[in-house]
């Protein structure tokens, strides 16, 4: 298997462009959800941003998170400008927790659709809360905010992270909750068995 160069950059010529005839053209942008539609055709992560607020703990799901920086150490998430979250992450510590494959109950549980009989159990920790058994995590301090729209670009600087090796990702693909394929011997694409 080779390496693959993430910061290489690679120029080719397009040959024989021509501009799109309206005909050919995608649908109209004024229509939200047809371009909701297109865009959740990019499976995407989940995580859920935790933070304190005097003595309670607090969580929001989000899919929308991304690495900015390794030096200074920065992650971006995107946030609604109506969610009443974003105040906090704007001025405290917080922590993005990216989700396991077995943590669908917490994604829901934070999205504002609690299971009956589920937990959530927290990680103490100093920095900023957060859930234990996450596929990992990022304990950040506010960097900055960006007007993105009807939503807010927040950057955390990394404070603290971990993972765990032993579970794979929560995803959500077309407006579902979905996870990774096995392979027919039971391993994860792209992982070799030993």
């Amino acid at each position: 298997m080779t390496d693959i160069m993430w910061d290489s950059e690679i120029y080719e010529r397009a040959l024989d462009t021509k501009p799109l005839a309206p005909s050919d053209a995608g649908p109209p942008l004024a229509d939200p959800r047809r371009l909701r539609d297109t865009l959740g055709n990019f499976a995407t992560g989940v995580v859920v941003l935790t933070y304190r607020s005097g003595d309670s703990h607090y969580g929001v799901t989000v899919n929308s998170f991304t690495s900015v920086s390794l030096d200074p150490p920065l992650v971006l998430v995107s946030m609604q400008r109506t969610s009443r979250a974003l105040t906090y992450l704007l001025e405290r510590p917080f922590t993005v927790n990216v989700l396991g494959d077995d943590q669908l109950a917490t994604a829901l549980h934070f999205a504002g659709k609690p299971q009956e009989g589920h937990l959530v159990e927290w990680a103490g920790d100093d920095i900023a809360p957060r859930l234990d058994g996450s596929l990992a995590y990022f304990q950040c301090t506010p960097w900055a905010g960006y007007d993105g729209g009807d939503h807010v670009l927040v950057l955390g600087r990394v404070m603290a992270y971990g993972q765990r090796d032993d579970t794979s990702p929560l995803l959500f693909y077309r407006g579902r909750w979905s996870a990774l394929a096995r392979e027919a011997d039971g391993a994860e694409p792209g992982r070799s068995r030993s």
